[in-house]
């Protein structure tokens, strides 16, 4: 039988099985050293060396030996997300935003993301195991509660973590998080400044740190502005923050005197404003909207244009800058935090005195 015949390969096209650093050393005339650690971001190689080789290992499709590179630096290139094994969790639109920019980044950066779902009760053990067998870089923790085990956990570990969210200014490890004391004492402050004397608050679930902050800041501006506790009515969700909103602003509105909300999500605005026009007021009118916009890409807010005022700040960005910390940790051993811009968008009609510049969290 006649052999088959080879396959020719087309014009231009360079042939990459194979490819190693011991290659790109002999085409360039330099040292594998050198080739090694002008790929793996050394500092002590120059720039147009680096780009020298940058260029050189992209023409001959160099991918590099994620195995040989763990070797030789210790380091896996993955970031571990422990995450609850809860079927809601999954489907939460604000987790799904974090998800797309944690993916991106780590993407761009050259970082995979061991994403594993665990039960409550063997979240620990997840935690554990990883750092014991040192299989990951480092690790995202995502919505905090206060005290939690498992900062405690990594902190006296020693690993690269990053946490999506902080119980304070400040905090002794890797943080991303958006001003939630400012942006909900600044909303407070707005709605009684523009003339509304009895409101609700429609918050996250109180056991998580970032809703429990909120509502702290709520209470510290109407305490601040010499009114009484009363002055706010508060309702809580459940995490994650699902179709709760029309409930709760329709126990909200069983009170007269309410004439405002603030809402902690824009899922629980949305559906709140069906239940404010269901009960006869008018939205932007005899009764002010407020809410945090997280950016959810999939909604549709027209409903909402110029009749509520939103603080807008992108849960997708915050997704990116968590997996940037912890590189950033991985890299050069410091911890850091990072601020989320927010901005306030103010529906028609609203006086903006209690919002200055210095408060925009820009």
């Amino acid at each position: 039988m006649a052999p088959s015949p080879r396959r020719k390969r087309s014009a231009g096209q360079t042939p990459t099985r194979g490819i190693t650093i011991k290659h790109l050393a002999a085409e360039l005339g330099l040292s594998i050293t050198t080739i090694s650690r002008a790929l793996n971001g050394y500092s002590d190689v120059g720039e147009a060396t680096r780009q020298k080789i940058v260029e050189a290992a992209r023409r001959a499709g160099y991918t590099p030996n994620r195995n040989a590179q763990r070797l030789v630096t210790q380091r896996s290139h993955t970031i571990a997300w422990v995450q609850s094994e809860h079927d809601a969790k999954f489907a939460d639109p604000h987790f799904v935003e974090v998800l797309a920019g944690v993916l991106r980044e780590a993407r761009l950066s050259r970082y995979d993301i061991v994403l594993s779902g665990e039960p409550p009760e063997g979240q620990m053990a997840a935690y554990e195991h990883y750092v014991r067998d040192g299989s990951v870089d480092g690790f995202i923790v995502d919505v905090p509660r206060p005290d939690d085990p498992r900062v405690a956990f990594l902190k006296s570990a020693g690993v690269p973590f990053v946490v999506h969210g902080r119980d304070g200014v400040a905090n002794d490890f890797g943080w991303v998080d958006i001003d939630n004391h400012g942006v909900f004492y600044n909303l407070a402050k707005l709605v009684v400044e523009n003339g509304h004397r009895k409101f609700a608050f429609i918050n996250g679930d109180e056991q998580y740190l970032y809703a429990l902050i909120r509502r702290r800041a709520v209470d510290a501006a109407v305490r601040d502005l010499g009114l009484p506790p009363d002055t706010v009515l508060y309702f809580e969700g459940t995490h994650p923050m699902g179709d709760a909103g029309y409930q709760l602003t329709e126990l909200a509105l069983a009170d007269p005197e309410v004439t405002a909300v603030i809402y902690s999500s824009i899922l629980f605005a949305l559906e709140g404003l069906s239940a404010i026009t269901q009960a006869g007021k008018k939205p932007g009118k005899d009764m002010m909207i407020a809410s945090m916009n997280d950016q959810l890409q999939y909604l549709n807010l027209s409903p909402l244009e110029g009749i509520a005022t939103l603080v807008n700040s992108s849960l997708r960005a915050g997704g990116r800058a968590l997996v940037a910390e912890v590189i950033r940790q991985c890299e050069t051993g410091k911890t850091g935090g990072t601020m989320i811009p927010a901005f306030f968008d103010l529906a028609d009609g609203i006086s903006a005195e209690t919002i200055k510049d210095d408060v925009l969290f820009a």
